[in-house]
């Protein structure tokens, strides 16, 4: 069993699948040369290893232990209280010669609950426990030990998801001089929805953390934002249209097309953007100073859309009138935005937008 595990971590390779940093986790610094005696377990004790999450044996003056020299003892010693061992990862993570183990252990298969980083001296000892950096509830559900940029440099990977797929994200661990570092994290906390990766999207050799940001609007835009992996260096910004044309359709009608502005208008906000299309809309001779936030409610944007009551209020020959608010916002229900449009050259475009609070 251990030679398959041992195979199992070894072949490990990158991959383009899958900011605050936490305190690095102090050294271990007992190696395992010789059985530990242990003394009874005092109410103390007790509740340090529940709160610890560890056998009572494996913790001694605040290092952890074990009281046997072979790998296969070892990981049973410091095994926590009903967990597995689900993977086992071999790699010399500090480039010093010596190969690391990254043991990962949890309740159910799939499922990683805790990880402890091992080597190999005199006998076996952790090194430190990952700290899991994301606050929101998740599930670890693997790892990987990766190469992220040119350099021999090794770092651990854990992925998350949530309990019902709807998010993914990862965390990016480093061992630096008996330390595990908390590099970075990426975990779409705000929502709980969304796609979190590590990718060398440049393809350059270098990974970048990346953040996918699907809508459900009139274009399906999809907003990709990313930047070196460590977060280092600058944001970019790439902008995808999901539609079944893969590029900008101008709408026919004119309520898509207050949808629509209306949408972009957010986007841009948000995502400090530049959206062309947006220009095509309007025959404007100057984008409106007003904010709409004061009459729209954009929150639905990341999750179902932007709900929109559009009313037509006027239709003459080739202009027509309408008037929009925002059916989630009760509050907001005698304020409203005043859309007039004109068809020219085939095309319907907005003409004016107006501020109405006495309606």
């Amino acid at each position: 069993m251990l030679i398959a595990l041992l195979l199992n971590g070894c072949s490990e390779k990158s991959t383009n699948e899958k900011q605050q940093a936490v305190a690095p986790t102090k050294p271990s610094t007992q190696v395992i040369g010789q059985k530990v005696e242990t003394e009874p377990e005092s109410a103390a004790q007790k509740q340090d290893r529940i709160s610890n999450n560890v056998n009572p044996k494996n913790k001694r003056n605040g290092n952890y232990v074990a009281d046997s020299n072979t790998l296969d003892q070892f990981i049973k010693e410091i095994q926590p209280p009903n967990e597995q061992l689900q993977k086992m990862l071999r790699e010399d993570l500090d480039l010093d010669g010596k190969p690391e183990y990254v043991l990962a252990f949890g309740l159910e298969k799939g499922v990683i609950d805790n990880v402890f980083v091992v080597r190999e001296d005199a006998g076996y000892h952790i090194i430190g426990k990952l700290e899991d950096p994301i606050i929101v509830a998740h599930l670890n559900t693997d790892m990987k030990i990766m190469k992220l940029d040119q350099t021999e440099q090794k770092f651990i990977v854990v992925y998350s998801t949530s309990e019902v797929d709807e998010a993914e994200g990862f965390s990016i661990f480093a061992l630096d001089h008996n330390r595990i570092n908390s590099l970075n994290y990426n975990y779409p906390e705000a929502t709980g929805q969304g796609i979190r990766k590590l990718e060398d999207i440049n393809k350059d050799g270098v990974y970048e953390d990346v953040s996918y940001y699907r809508f459900q609007d009139t274009q399906q835009h999809t907003i990709i934002t990313y930047h070196k992996f460590d977060s280092t260096g600058p944001e970019k910004t790439k902008v995808l249209y999901e539609n079944k044309n893969k590029k900008f359709v101008y709408p026919t009608v004119p309520k898509d097309i207050i949808q629509n502005y209306l949408e972009d208008y957010y986007l841009m906000n948000r995502f400090l953007i530049h959206l062309p299309e947006m220009a095509e809309f309007t025959a404007l001779s100057a984008s409106p100073k007003n904010h709409f936030e004061d009459i729209i409610d954009f929150s639905a944007m990341d999750y179902t859309g932007l709900d929109l009551n559009i009313k037509e209020i006027a239709n003459e020959a080739n202009q027509r009138i309408f008037l929009v608010r925002s059916n989630s916002s009760e509050e907001k229900k005698d304020k409203g935005l005043v859309f007039t449009l004109e068809k020219q050259s085939g095309k319907w475009k907005i003409m004016s937008i107006e501020m109405n609070d006495k309606l």
